[in-house]
């Protein structure tokens, strides 16, 4: 999020006034901060909430206060929330972009609590079967994605995926199909994280492939040493390096924190791709010259890689390697103050922390960790509380991603139906001989009928010759 630095020290100090607006567009209404309960608001953000890394993302957004004084009916309706500064009032930041879920009044109480999900809660839900239904195949997946946004009502940022350019052939029937489950499909076959952002649009995030690593320098800038005792000579020169690293992964150094905690490893980036239709398939590999192939990301059952040929989904599989295989971090919690312009998957967090230097015996040093941003929950409003987070484990030696969507069970009972049509046909199909005995033998008459594909109901005495290639959907 583009935000000048003047802004951002606003909200490192904690004496500085902060002002959250929550509209209501479609009602017209706008709240402001003194009918809000200024320990109620809460935002959750997050890009995975498993130990396994998951290309896809698609979870929610959610966003709740306390609100007085407001007899207006908001369950269903749009809602828009900002935070500003005294200081800053024509430059607010945009927190969230969604819709009521749920406003609960409170017993006895002027307060309603307010619960909001952001739109792909609403819209992900939609039915998109007469969608699928009138796509003309073959298609693009860039045409599949951008006809499927236009046609739930949601906007998405620009954006050029790896595999837009993938033809995608009708494999289907569907009787039901949500668009979330289109849209998980769409994100895991290009390796991307699926969120809707603070503007209320779907956005394609792929994280910083730069490597959260440890960082000697004590502060990202030359002017802000203690004391030369402190610190090792040569520092100055280590910060400016820092400062120029900083700049590069967007991160932003917290000097002053409540907790950090983190594990002593990093999680190994993706060093292998797997494209397969379910557990028992051996699907299509890639990997790169010099990977050991340890961090095998296995993407199975994604609806639109069935009917791909072995050398399409080797080139997908490619694409998604390139996206995902630089890709590292080292899980952590923490507990600071709230920066809301902080943003799950585009930026990364350092502390100054206290740690050892085994080569002197043991004394003191510091140092600065950095760590990627991959799940935040931002409360309060005057005193803003921020937590970060991310989960994982060093080695995941087979990190299976199965969308288990409906598509799963539609491809079960399209392949029932293919069987039962088979066996029709083998058991009203004949050799040139049989043809010859059948007339040869007298009796009833034998009728010759020539189709382009078997009839639904077969007729008695009947011979069809079939014209050209059968195509079983």
């Amino acid at each position: 999020m583009k935000v000048a630095d003047e802004i951002k020290a606003q909200y490192k100090s904690n004496s500085v006034h902060k002002n959250l607006i929550v509209r209501f567009p479609e009602l017209n209404v706008q709240t402001e901060h003194k009918n809000l309960h200024q320990n109620s608001m809460r935002l959750k953000e997050s890009l995975f909430d498993k130990d396994s890394i998951e290309f896809v993302g698609c979870i929610a957004s959610i966003f709740q206060i306390n609100i007085e004084m407001l007899s207006e009916d908001v369950k269903g309706k749009r809602i828009e929330v900002e935070i500003y500064t005294d200081a800053y009032p024509n430059s607010p930041i945009s927190l969230f972009h969604g819709i009521v879920d749920s406003a609960l009044k409170q017993a006895n109480s002027r307060t309603k609590e307010i619960v909001a999900y952001d739109e792909l809660y609403t819209k992900g839900n939609i039915n998109v079967v007469p969608w699928y239904k009138s796509l003309g195949f073959p298609i693009t997946l860039k045409e599949v994605r951008d006809s499927l946004f236009d046609y739930i009502g949601l906007a998405q940022e620009p954006a050029e995926l790896p595999c837009d350019s993938v033809q995608i052939k009708k494999q289907y029937k569907p009787s039901s199909l949500q668009a979330v489950s289109v849209i998980k499909a769409i994100c895991q076959i290009n390796g991307v994280f699926g969120i809707i952002n603070r503007q209320g649009r779907f956005e394609y995030r792929i994280p910083s492939n730069t490597t959260a690593q440890s960082i000697t320098a004590p502060y990202p800038s030359t002017t802000l040493f203690p004391s030369g005792i402190l610190f090792p000579a040569g520092a100055a020169q280590e910060a400016g390096e820092t400062a120029r690293l900083a700049e590069k992964m967007h991160v932003e150094s917290f000097s002053f924190y409540k907790s950090v905690s983190h594990e002593e490893f990093v999680v190994r980036p993706v060093d292998m791709v797997t494209i397969r239709n379910s557990e028992d398939s051996e699907g299509v590999s890639y990997k790169g010259s010099d990977s050991a192939g340890i961090n095998n990301y296995i993407i199975q059952g994604n609806m639109f890689t069935y009917g791909l040929t072995d050398d399409v989904l080797l080139e997908i599989a490619e694409k998604i390697y390139r996206n995902v295989s630089g890709f590292e971090y080292m899980p952590f919690q923490s507990d600071n103050n709230g920066l809301p312009y902080i943003e799950c998957g585009l930026d990364t967090v350092d502390y100054l922390m206290i740690d050892y230097d085994k080569s002197t015996g043991g004394d003191i040093v510091y140092k600065r960790k950095a760590f990627h941003v991959l799940d935040r929950e931002l409360t309060g409003i005057q005193v803003l509380r921020d937590n970060y987070s991310a989960q994982g484990e060093e080695y995941q030696t087979e990190f299976i991603t199965d969308l288990q969507t409906q598509i799963d069970l539609l491809k079960k009972k399209n392949s029932q139906e293919a069987q039962e049509t088979q066996q029709q046909m083998e058991d009203y199909t004949y050799s040139r001989e049989e043809i010859d005995q059948k007339f040869d033998s007298g009796g009833s008459k034998w009728e010759v009928v020539s189709v382009p594909v078997l009839p639904t109901t077969i007729a008695a005495n009947t011979i069809y010759l079939i014209q050209g290639e059968v195509v079983v959907e």
